[in-house]
């Protein structure tokens, strides 16, 4: 039985619809002719019994004879005229018109009940386990559920349909965990923008209750002196805001690969590098050799570029290296430096929006640098790493 339904489930449906309905076909006619020859061969032996009784007792019978061979009845058979027919008994001329009437009505009725029970087989066979399959899912998505797998292994139409779904339900659960990721994300940028904000305010809260209470009494140096203070503190704010319009314009960036000549991508990030890292030792190592085109939104990847460079460039105490490759169909670069390297607790944060090290003191940065190179990374369909290998090591990688 098991190989029948894998004969069945290897091909399309019209074509195992075909087959079943040729078997159906068949099946009936072979079932009418039985019942037909039943009901034929039960007349003929009402009328031998009188045939043979009028031979026996040498009387003249009206009658003529058609000799006819068919399967299933051996010698002839005779058709007499209405003379025999009217000698039958009651009984025996009711039996004789229901089997002539059964032999007739058997055609219909066994192309009905082949058709009928082909029918529930091809819909039990071909169409009730998928069906049944792809009805589940629905419901599945209709509660919001995508923790679940469509698995139909058949070629035909219907496999390939519930192949899509499940294509559409991987594309769904994957769309909803990237949407439950970026609301996280944005929870964290929010608690994280929240937290800074609050030393400027607090500062600025101060400075201006104490200008309200003493400013009359306080020297004019001690007053510009605080204006000033506050001043810093309003532009650092101003900072902040830029920043969180920054990140709100990458969630919107639309990524645009286009075909660019490899030497033109290695040209522009040699001499970005030794522009940016000039006082300090630039190496720059090239492996893209063979491939003469890439296919990448060059802006993007330059702006990732570019801020791992200032950030080498902060850390190195002496030399940056920049390693260049293409591997696995995907562009990517290595910038290290020969600093003190990630903390492991760097590592684990260093990507987060507003994250800065413990040994950071620089108040113009406010730790976006490895959280925008992230997200671009991601948007281009690569990722980034961050390792010790005598230094930070950050590598990028960006999706052709």
């Amino acid at each position: 039985m098991g190989k029948v339904r894998n004969f069945f489930h290897r091909r399309s449906i019209r074509t195992s619809f075909t087959i079943y309905m040729l078997i159906c076909i068949l099946s009936a006619v072979l079932l009418s002719l039985l019942f037909s020859g039943i009901c034929q061969f039960g007349q003929a032996r009402i009328y031998e019994k009188y045939v043979i009784q009028y031979e026996n007792s040498g009387m003249e019978v009206n009658f003529h004879e058609e000799t006819e061979t068919e399967e299933g009845l051996s010698g002839s058979i005779r058709y007499f005229t209405k003379d025999i027919a009217s000698l039958f008994t009651p009984v025996e001329d009711l039996i004789y018109n229901i089997l002539g009437i059964m032999s007739v009505v058997f055609w219909p009725v066994c192309f009905g009940i082949c058709i009928g029970i082909t029918s529930l087989l091809f819909y039990k066979g071909q169409i009730q386990e998928p069906l049944e399959i792809l009805d589940k899912a629905a419901d599945n998505i209709a509660d919001n559920n995508l923790d679940f797998k469509i698995v139909y292994d058949s070629p035909n139409e219907l496999g390939k349909l519930c192949s899509s779904f499940e294509k559409m339900r991987a594309a769904l659960q994957d769309n909803n965990i990237e949407m439950w990721r970026q609301i996280e994300e944005r929870k964290r940028l929010n608690t994280a923008f929240a937290h800074d904000l609050r030393t400027p305010l607090t500062v600025l809260k101060g400075q201006s209750e104490m200008l309200i209470k003493y400013a009359p009494q306080m020297p004019a140096q001690k007053v510009v002196s605080t204006a000033e203070m506050m001043q810093r503190h309003i532009t650092r704010l101003e900072a902040y805001v830029d920043t969180m319009n920054d990140l709100q314009r990458l969630e919107d960036i639309e990524v645009d690969k286009r075909i660019t000549a490899v030497g033109d991508v290695i040209d522009q990030m040699h001499s970005t590098g030794i522009s940016v890292c000039r006082g300090k030792k630039f190496i720059f190592n090239n492996s893209t050799a063979g491939i003469s085109e890439v296919n990448l939104d060059f802006g993007i990847v330059m702006r990732v570029y570019e801020n791992l460079l200032s950030n080498a460039f902060r850390f190195a105490e002496n030399t940056v290296k920049v390693f260049v490759e293409v591997k696995e169909h995907c562009f990517q670069f290595t910038v290290s430096d020969d600093g003190s390297g990630f903390t492991d607790k760097d590592i684990l944060n260093a990507v987060k929006p507003f994250y800065k090290a413990d040994t950071e003191t620089d108040n113009k940065h406010f730790g976006m640098g490895l959280n925008i190179c992230k997200i671009l990374c991601e948007k281009h369909g690569g990722h980034l790493e961050l390792k010790n290998d005598g230094g930070a090591v950050v590598l990028a990688v960006f999706g052709q």
